[in-house]
Order: structure tokens, then C-alpha cells, then sequence
């Protein structure tokens, strides 16, 4: 535990002027000083008080209790009861508190036992059954991705003794996991979509064409968060992304199957195209306007208090940071798909098209000049 600690200050010592570190501290704790009180358990059975009673006694009186709950707006805050700090550290305490005995008369806690300050014995920490030792800080005016490569390179050059290691935990353990998680989420997304394509339309290129739409609609996702200077969230950013390749697909659903009824109708893939982009412009801009409207108030953190009588438009409130952008990724993601969507997906339809019916000459001519 004391090698523990004498790397602990090291590395505080080597990070503390790292730019962006403030409330650098570790959990480390050796030793503490203590007051224990002794009960006298024969002295205290004659008065008439239970052990149990005293204990609950002290801790009541030092710790405290928590009877209620005080709420303001949407904020809690628990209501303790104790006694002053002054008093909770003077040795004095234990010659002017009373117990209730068991008969209703107040015995002075000193006539129970004895005081004594004492060392008390440090907390050890264990990760994974081994002795461990956190340091944590705050960041402030700098990301943590970036404060924590800064540290990596300084804590890279300290020479750790053998059977000792450093592991990097906290926030950025939390954003590798959601990270991988939504990678997979991502994935699975699509594969699910692509299947349900093929089985639609019964065409593997037709599918790649709206998958397509739906990866170069992140380019509009990354233009919005520069242009409102934000960061990619790993978890409000990617479910937004997740929620915006639902919404592409399916304007890009309506559009290939109205263009395929056009076909079946009997009119040329060209004509059909025109009139399937014609038919279904109005439904597709409604759709992307009214998403984009309905995120607006979340993106820039205006929000109605019905809660409160008369009824209060307010901005910026506390969960726009988190909110805000997973709204942006949204607006400016659809956005972009729904140019694709009007444009992109006609294009490549009539061009696959093309493509089919050039590679079904070129497989008949070769046909005919093998007989």
C-alpha cells in the first residue's frame, strides 16, 4: 500500500500542470485519526441501556439521519439531521450527550464507556482483487480525449515497479464501451435493413442504392455539428445517426417502389423515374420538414413548462447539452439525405437499370454468337 502511494503522488505530481486538470485528487487513505468509544456493557446493562441504542445514538449524532427530501424545480436534496461540525469533532461530545434508557431517563453517554482517539486503520481499495489506487480530476476548458492523450504521454515515461500497471477508467472506459456498442448497433442495423430490402424488392443492387443514401447522409451530420461547434457524442450523436438511417430508408422505400409501379405500369425506366421523383417530392419534403421542425426546439434548448402555472417559455435549459446533439445530427443529417433522396436515388436506380440491360445484351450476343 505504500509503494501504491508513493506512485499515486508521482503521478499526480507529473499531471497536475497538464492543461484542463483541475480537482486532481486519489483515493488513497493510510491512516485517519478516530474517536471509539468503548461501551462498558455491564455498567451499561445496570442503567438500563442497550448497546445497540448507543451505537444507533452516535451514528445518529455524527453522521446524521435523513428523514425527508427537499425538491426544488426538478432538484432533490436530502435533509440531514446531526449535530454542528464543532461539535461532532470535539472530545467534549461524549460528556454532553444523553441516551434514553429504557425506563425514559437520560443517562450522559461518558458514564457508558470511554473515549479515545485512536489511528484508525486506512480504506484499501481492490479492482479485481488486486490493490488499486484511483486518481481522478475534472476537466475544465478542454476535452477529456484530449487532456487524457496529454497524460498518457507523460505517465508513459514513469517507471513503474515490476507487478504494477496503469489502466485508464472512468469516462473514457464508459465511451469505449459505448462506442463499440453502437459500432455494433450500427451494423446490425443495416443488416437487418439490407435484408428486408433484398426480400422486398428481390435485388441485391436496388438495396445498395438505399444503403448508400444512408452513409453519405453522415456528411451532413459532421457539417452540422462543425457549424454548431459541437463534438461527436458517442451516445446521443450515434442514436441519433441510428434513428436518422430509419428515416432515410424509408423515404427511399416509397421513392424505388412508386418508380417500380410506374414500370409495371408500362412506362419506360426514364419516364417512370420522372414520375415516381414527381409524385413523391411533396411527401418526401413534408416529411424531412416536419422532423426538422419538430427537432428545432430540442436542438436549440427552448422548452414549454406546462408544469408550472402560467405556463413558461424557457431556453438553454439543463438538458440541451445533452440533448442538442443528437437534434442537430438529425436536422442537418436529413437534410442532406433528403437531397439524396430526391436526387441521388433516381440517378442510381437509372443508371443500374442501364447497367442490367447492357450486361443482359452483352450475355445474349454471347449466347447467340456461341450457337
Amino acid at each position: 500500500l505504500d509503494t501504491l502511494a508513493r506512485l499515486a503522488s508521482r503521478i499526480k505530481a507529473a499531471i497536475k500542470d497538464v492543461p484542463g486538470v483541475v480537482d486532481l485528487r486519489d483515493d488513497i487513505e493510510l491512516s485517519r485519526s478516530e474517536f471509539q468509544f468503548h461501551v462498558d456493557r455491564q455498567r451499561a446493562a445496570l442503567l438500563g441501556v442497550d448497546t445497540r441504542v448507543v451505537g444507533n445514538f452516535l451514528r445518529s449524532a455524527v453522521q446524521g439521519e435523513t428523514p425527508s427530501k427537499f425538491r426544488a424545480g426538478e432538484d432533490e436534496y436530502d435533509i440531514t439531521i446531526r449535530l454542528p461540525e464543532d461539535q461532532r469533532a470535539s472530545y467534549e461530545l461524549f460528556d454532553q450527550l444523553r441516551v434514553v434508557s429504557r425506563s425514559g431517563a437520560l443517562v450522559p453517554l461518558s458514564s457508558l464507556g470511554r473515549a479515545e482517539l485512536a489511528g484508525g486503520k486506512g480504506a484499501i481499495q481492490r479492482k479485481n482483487q488486486s490493490r488499486a489506487v484511483t486518481i481522478s480530476a475534472n476537466n475544465q476548458e478542454r476535452e477529456v480525449d484530449v487532456i487524457l492523450a496529454d497524460v498518457r504521454e507523460i505517465v508513459s515515461r514513469i517507471d513503474l515497479p515490476r507487478g504494477y500497471s496503469v489502466r485508464y477508467r472512468g469516462k473514457t472506459e464508459d465511451m469505449n464501451e459505448s462506442s463499440a456498442f453502437l459500432k455494433r448497433a450500427f451494423g446490425i442495423a443495416l443488416a437487418l435493413i439490407a435484408v428486408v430490402l433484398v426480400i422486398q424488392f428481390n435485388s441485391a443492387l436496388l438495396p445498395g442504392i438505399i444503403l448508400l443514401s444512408v452513409l453519405l447522409s453522415l456528411v451532413g451530420v459532421m457539417w452540422g455539428l462543425m457549424i454548431c461547434r459541437m463534438r461527436f457524442g458517442v451516445i446521443m450523436t450515434g442514436i441519433g445517426v441510428i434513428s436518422l438511417a430509419g428515416v432515410v430508408v424509408n423515404n427511399a422505400i416509397v421513392l424505388i417502389d412508386c418508380i417500380h409501379h410506374r414500370v409495371a405500369a408500362g412506362l419506360s425506366v426514364r419516364d417512370a423515374v420522372i414520375a415516381g421523383g414527381r409524385l413523391r417530392l411533396r411527401p418526401v419534403l413534408l416529411t424531412a420538414a416536419t422532423t426538422i421542425l419538430g427537432l428545432i426546439p430540442m436542438a436549440t434548448g427552448v422548452s414549454l413548462e406546462i408544469h408550472r402555472i402560467p405556463w413558461a417559455i424557457t431556453t438553454g435549459s439543463e438538458t440541451t447539452e445533452w440533448w442538442a446533439p443528437m437534434a442537430v445530427a438529425i436536422i442537418f443529417g436529413l437534410a442532406v439525405a433528403t437531397m439524396l433522396t430526391l436526387v441521388l436515388v433516381p440517378v442510381m436506380y437509372s443508371l443500374i437499370d442501364s447497367f442490367v440491360q447492357a450486361l443482359r445484351r452483352l450475355v445474349g450476343l454471347g449466347s447467340e454468337h456461341a450457337s
